[in-house]
């Protein structure tokens, strides 16, 4: 053999194939991702003890073969460690994130850290601390983030659109003029959040907790906020056109003016609301308790009442016309100058009620209880 031909165990210029774990490599970067590459788990383990040099050589053995060296990658990512890999996008986070779930435990504390404008749609932040952190004006857009602690989080303009926050915290959280359209908002804590000026349309919130929430000027349209909490919380000039707040206890509330197109209102209660020239054209009001409620010049055109409880409410000048009014209550209801015309009133209760003025032109009255 010639002096110059590579020795049959040379672990640089050839022979084995592996090099046996103890040989002499190549030092530096170079040598970490010639470890990593290696065909033995052992050589990939070693190279991972490199320090701050193999941090970043770990984020190619995420997805690795072998459970220990996954295991021995994802935990030497610390809080600092964490940003850094959400800095390089969903993509490679995603990655670390599976393995920190499956065998680390998945919990992530990234609280009060700084993480505006990012790129993180499709993100998995599922069951991670993420109070008081700033996403503001980055895109989560159907990011995961559900049984996840956003308390008092700056999410101002950030686009949510088919994100799942189901069952987070974030009360006290800041989302004005944040996208959630489509988002998945089941049993969210929403108590004095911000969502002021913010996109929830189609979303589901079914259960929410809106205590107190500030949705001036949201557009929840077509939203599902069946069973939803919201005592105190301000909808002031809120886009409620086709919303669902089934069985949902509105008792009291003031939506003087409010737009209900075609909202589905089945079952829930409205005692002594003010719904005072509101449109509420189709809507679906099935069952809903109005007791006492002001229909002032409210627009009912259109809508189903059927079996909804009208007793001692006032409609004056309220337009029914084509509406299907069949076996409510109205029992003395103040119903001067409404507008039944061409109504479906078959088996309502009108005992006691103030119809002076009231249209009833071609209205169906079959069955009607009058005394």
């Amino acid at each position: 053999m010639s002096a110059n031909e590579p020795t049959k165990y040379d672990a640089i210029l050839g022979g084995q194939n592996p090099p046996p774990i103890n040989a002499a490599v190549l030092g530096g970067i170079a040598g970490i991702k010639q470890r990593l590459a290696s065909p033995l788990a052992e050589a990939r383990l070693a190279a991972l003890s490199d320090g701050a040099a193999g941090l970043e050589a770990a984020i190619t053995v995420f997805d690795d073969t072998d459970e220990r060296v996954r295991a021995t990658a994802a935990a030497m990512y610390g809080r600092e460690e964490q940003i850094s890999l959400i800095e390089k996008g969903a993509a490679i986070w995603n990655k670390w994130r599976v393995q920190n779930l499956l065998l680390l435990g998945g919990f992530v504390d990234l609280s009060w850290a700084n993480l505006s404008g990012y790129n993180l749609s499709g993100a998995n932040f599922r069951e991670s601390n993420l109070a008081g952190a700033s996403f503001e004006g980055g895109n989560l857009q159907t990011a995961k983030i559900f049984k996840s602690n956003l308390e008092v989080a700056n999410l101002r303009n950030a686009e949510l659109r088919g994100a799942n926050l189901s069952r987070s915290n974030l009360s006290g959280a800041d989302l004005q003029g944040a996208n959630l359209g489509q988002a998945n908002l089941r049993l969210v804590n929403f108590r004095e959040a911000n969502l002021s000026q913010s996109i929830i349309k189609g979303a589901k919130l079914g259960g929410a907790d809106l205590s107190g929430a500030d949705l001036t000027g949201a557009d929840l349209s077509e939203a599902d906020l069946s069973l939803a909490e919201l005592g105190g919380a301000n909808l002031t000039g809120a886009n409620l056109a086709g919303i669902k707040l089934i069985r949902s206890n509105l008792n009291g509330w003031n939506f003087k003016g409010f737009v209900f197109v075609g909202a589905n209102l089945r079952w829930s209660k409205f005692a002594g609301a003010c719904f005072m020239r509101a449109n509420l054209r189709g809507a679906n009001l099935e069952r809903a308790d109005l007791r006492n409620a002001d229909f002032f010049q409210a627009d009912f055109t259109g809508a189903n009442l059927c079996d909804a409880d009208f007793n001692k409410a006032t409609l004056a000048g309220a337009n029914l016309s084509g509406a299907v009014v069949k076996r409510a209550s109205f029992l003395k209801a103040n119903l001067s100058g409404t507008n039944f015309s061409r109504a479906n009133l078959s088996g309502a209760i009108l005992k006691k009620a103030n119809i002076d003025g009231a249209n009833f032109t071609d209205a169906n009255l079959s069955r009607c209880a009058w005394t």
